[in-house]
């Protein structure tokens, strides 16, 4: 009929299967009312993070420049053809309203399609989208730490400060050897390295850098059932437990362990580079069995478009124990992988910045292209730091900026009987908008 499309975009994660069009991570607002618009709903596969096999990728497995195609810019590009080609595929109707949906990378593309094809693209969903591209990001674990001081997730001021004096007290302990014996005999985690393996930076920076533990706050979900999941499990398990700030830790760490969230760094030697994002290689594309498959898509464009580089600095907001996790040993696989140094790396993230507009598309692409975009975001999402929280159009250019206690683009995951109440009266919200915008 008459009814508009809704497409789900693909990105970085995870693959995308039959699912995406009835049980989807990043549409699922989408999915759930597809009946109520009388929508046709489409989910199209990002060209890279794709390639599980050789007929899905843009290149061979012989190419000596295989990502030169990656970029934000072409997978926009092919959602512009896969409009064509669906509305003569489907014989669509000429005025057929195109509405994007997608959560962090793949909202980024949803809001973005809309300003580069606004005569193909109607409307746009953007959940958890960092549109303003960066090379140093601190925000994003300043935010983490804010996270673990929020009620609304069973968090607060005393669990933060706990957090942060014991991970500055692994830092005075790691320069000392009575200091290393200690943590390696304390810590479950270090068990069969011994206070050796603590003496390199890099296995320090491995260690507490990132946390002892696992501190979800883009991932957190209050209803997990998993011990210390969450952010309010963690808090809570942290304030019984007794002993010292680094005892606090240390029982976590066990039993995180134990609950299988987090593995003896014996055992996951390549972690090095697999916190850059917290995301790197899909599943599907570790079990690929095409030569070039393997290659770190996500992290060449963190090289060539945004940055993004979750550093925890000396003096930052930055719970975890600071200084081991800098801005030069985020980038250097840049040029070690990619040949990519950081000037080049500062210049294209320069002209993401000019060729989408950042924080200001409105600027950048005028009133008609900058219009009905709806930015949505939670307060416990380390990437809303470089989200539209606050429209400077809210006619055009929306914004809910503030879900209470909602993680990365929760709010596009399946609904459950356990979601928070903030949660759902954010879908109540977009759909709302949609209404607005469809009739």
């Amino acid at each position: 009929g008459d009814g508009p499309v809704f497409l789900c975009v693909g990105g970085e994660g995870p693959p995308l299967t039959g699912a995406a069009v009835f049980s989807s991570v990043h549409c699922n607002i989408a999915v759930e009312h597809l009946e109520e618009f009388g929508a046709l709903m489409f989910a199209i596969e990002h060209r890279y993070y794709g390639c599980h096999n050789m007929s899905a990728c843009p290149y061979a497995a012989t190419d000596a420049k295989p990502l030169k195609w990656l970029s934000s810019r072409q997978a926009l590009a092919d959602i512009a053809a896969f409009h064509k080609y669906a509305t003569i595929e489907f014989t669509l109707p000429p005025k057929t309203m195109w509405v994007t949906f997608g959560g962090s990378y793949p909202g980024m593309l949803a809001s973005w399609a809309r300003l580069l094809y606004p005569e193909r693209i109607y409307a746009s969903i953007s959940s958890s989208a960092p549109v303003h591209a960066k090379l140093d990001m601190p925000e994003y674990n300043d935010l983490v730490a804010r996270a673990y001081s929020l009620p609304s997730v069973g968090g607060s001021a005393s669990c933060r400060e706990m957090i942060a004096a014991g991970h500055a007290v692994i830092g005075q302990m790691l320069s000392t050897p009575v200091g290393r014996s200690v943590l390696a005999s304390k810590f479950a985690t270090l068990r069969g390295l011994g206070p050796e393996w603590l003496e390199s930076r890099e296995h320090q920076a491995r260690f507490a850098g990132d946390g002892v533990a696992a501190f979800p706050a883009q991932s957190n979900d209050p209803s997990c059932e998993q011990p210390a999941c969450s952010v309010g499990k963690i808090c809570s398990l942290l304030s019984a437990a007794p002993g010292s700030p680094v005892d606090k830790l240390a029982v976590l760490t066990a039993t995180q362990m134990g609950a299988g969230l987090i593995q003896p760094h014996a055992n996951r030697a390549a972690l090095t580079e697999e916190k850059l994002l917290n995301m790197r290689l899909t599943s599907i594309n570790r079990s690929s069995t095409f030569a070039n498959a393997p290659l770190d898509y996500w992290g060449y464009q963190t090289c060539t478009e945004f940055g993004f580089y979750q550093t925890c600095e000396v003096g930052s907001g930055c719970f975890f124990t600071q200084g081991l996790v800098d801005l030069n040993s985020s980038i250097q696989f840049c040029n070690s992988q990619f040949g990519i140094a950081r000037e080049a790396i500062e210049e294209a993230i320069e002209r993401s910045n000019t060729f989408y507009g950042g924080l200001r598309p409105d600027i950048r692409f005028g009133p008609k292209a900058a219009s009905r975009i709806l930015y949505v975001n939670g307060d416990v999402d380390p990437w809303s730091a470089l989200a539209i929280l606050e429209s400077h159009n809210p006619r055009s250019l929306p914004a809910i900026g503030n879900v209470s206690g909602a993680s990365h683009h929760f709010w596009t995951h399946p609904s459950k009987p356990t979601d928070q109440k903030t949660v759902i009266e954010a879908r109540g919200a977009i759909v709302s908008q949609l209404h607005k915008w469809l009739g």
